[in-house]
């Protein structure tokens, strides 16, 4: 997708066209002019603009807080922000995590408002891909939107060109919101290419449906359910599993392979949000000049699961083990719950790193270069038995804010130095989270055995290990193999946590099917006590309050 940050770049991000919900005040950052999106230059921009937009999300700190922290499945590292962990007082209106998104989604929904109704007038650009660029306008318009609804609740709806600020804003209800994301996919689907075309970076039909389904699910558990919401979404969920082949996609055999570096646009992965490692692409400050807004567009995901791991002995921070911002760590749901059966399911295996291996001599422990340096066992050991090793024991009872095993799935071994971010895609949609979609919504259609069929298939899957003989795989499935009768809303948030954990997934999973306060209070000890029913909605920045001053008042959601 290297064509697109070029035009990116050359242009300067396409932030004339703010709405309400940006400062009133801004300065034009280029000479474009609404007209700009009716050349065929300026109409393509207007999509690459809209991609590159999802930068600011996906591999982002701040984004990481809004989908990781403060859930059953995650806890505070040392350095991690307390208020998105604890559900403090700091988590308010005030919170620049929260305007970022907000205001960058409206600027980006915008810019596809642009594209989408000058579209049609363009000349001099194939029918063809000027029907394909509206559809992934239109796919894009969606998504940011359901980020939006998700977070936030009752939204802005603009769905024309704000060429010109105002002052006015209303708050639409979710359900219109949903309605126009529907429209939008359903619109755009004919109109996108079986496999992303002409880059792996791009929207397919594939994608467009896998974020369908997900809309429908979500407001099939919301009070703007339709009666149709779960069957349409196993519909449209079971649509690409059946016609995967025509999509070019498929399940790796092995878990291992879906998030091994070099596997970014493999078979299993449905949408990407691209990133590279060529300077003059990667809206990277590595690579770039600081004015590339302080790295905001950067994937830093490889940085925020890690540990300090640096401060044992034979150990210095190096890129293999990447650079510990000790921001998130597993709780023990996670490791004892989720992942607790380890003999049969291979994803603790290979979701988290739990050995270290000597960079660093002389040292303390007297280890040579390629050693173990550090074990986490996964299982309790004596006070003697870690003593008596060479290399540093730390059983489960010794994790902490600086210790827990590492989640390894956004590692990024050929970057140059160790403290440059991932230049890795950031994976969105798998297959595998089709599968997923389609076994949450047949039990809530209370189809149970398909339910199981749909889970089945990821959890047979998970039992494969290449290490394996073919009996001991086969064994090792039928162990993992559950019935109608298993399938609850339990076991599948327990699945989603095993095959997603870490992936900007959780928050959202959690607020559906309404068990975030339930499993926060249970499973979370920063979060636990101070949750309340409020905090399944974000409070709407204040900046967006203060900024509308003609008719209503901006309503805050209750609680902030």
């Amino acid at each position: 997708m290297k064509y697109v940050y070029k035009t990116l770049l050359a242009l300067g991000v396409i932030l004339l066209f703010n709405d309400c919900s940006k400062y009133l005040d801004e300065e034009p950052r280029s000479l474009l002019t609404p007209d700009y999106f009716n050349t065929p230059a300026g109409f393509e921009a207007g999509v690459n603009a809209a991609y590159s937009g999802m930068r600011y999300l996906f591999g982002s700190e701040g984004y990481a807080y809004m989908t990781c922290a403060g859930t059953d499945e995650s806890q505070r590292g040392r350095d991690g922000n307390l208020s998105f962990h604890a559900y403090d007082a700091g988590l308010n209106a005030q919170d620049g995590n929260l305007t970022g998104p907000w205001n960058r989604g409206y600027t980006f929904i915008n810019t596809c408002n642009g594209v989408i109704a000058f579209g049609e007038r363009v000349e001099g650009i194939d029918a063809a891909k000027k029907s394909r660029l509206i559809a992934e306008a239109k796919f894009l318009r969606a998504f940011y939107y359901f980020i939006l609804v998700r977070q936030f609740g009752d939204v802005t709806l603009n769905l024309d060109l704000v060429s010109e600020p105002t002052t006015a804003a209303v708050r639409a209800p979710v359900a219109e919101v949903y309605e126009a994301m529907v429209k939008d996919l359903t619109e755009a689907i004919p109109n996108l290419p079986d496999k992303p075309a002409p880059t792996p970076g791009r929207a397919g039909k594939a994608a467009a449906k896998h974020l369908l389904a997900q809309i429908y699910l979500t407001r099939g558990w919301s009070a703007a359910a339709k009666s149709s919401d779960f069957a349409d979404a196993y519909a449209t969920a079971t649509d690409i599993i059946t016609n995967k082949a025509a999509y070019g996609l498929d399940l790796w055999q092995d878990f291992a392979d879906v998030f091994k570096q070099g596997n970014d646009y493999g078979k299993e992965v449905i949408f990407v949000i691209e990133h590279n490692a060529d300077p003059a692409f990667s809206e990277s400050i590595v690579n770039n000049s600081p004015a590339i807004e302080n790295g905001l567009k950067e994937n830093r995901s490889n940085y925020f699961w890690r540990n300090l791991y640096q401060e044992m002995p034979g150990m210095q921070r190096d890129i293999a083990n990447g650079r510990p911002f000790l921001r998130l760590r597993p709780t023990d749901y996670t490791l004892d719950i989720a992942f607790g059966e380890r003999a049969n399911d291979s994803r603790y295996d290979k979701t988290f790193q739990t050995v270290w291996y000597c960079n660093l001599v002389p040292n303390a422990k007297n280890l040579v270069l390629g050693d173990t340096a550090i074990w986490m066992p996964g299982t309790d050991r004596t006070d003697a038995e870690i003593a008596a090793a060479r290399y540093t024991i730390i059983p489960p009872r010794k994790y902490g804010p600086t210790q827990w095993p590492s989640q390894r799935k956004f590692d990024d071994t050929k970057r140059l130095a160790v403290n440059d971010p991932s230049t890795r895609p950031y994976i969105v949609f798998k297959l595998s989270e089709t599968y997923l979609i389609a076994a949450e919504a047949a039990m809530k259609m209370g189809n149970n055995d398909n339910a199981a069929t749909h889970l089945n298939t990821i959890r047979q899957r998970a039992a494969y290990r290449a290490s394996n003989t073919a009996d001991q795989n086969t064994a090792a499935a039928a162990a993992m193999t559950i019935t109608a009768g298993d399938v609850d809303v339990d076991l599948i948030l327990d699945e989603r946590c095993r095959e997603f954990y870490g992936e900007y997934h959780r928050w959202y999973d959690l607020a559906r099917t309404g068990t975030l306060i339930q499993r926060v209070q249970q499973y979370n000890p920063n979060g636990g006590a101070n949750i309340k029913a409020h905090h399944v909605l974000r409070p709407i920045p204040q900046a967006q309050i203060d900024l509308v001053t003609t008719g209503p008042k901006y309503p805050q959601n209750p609680g902030y």
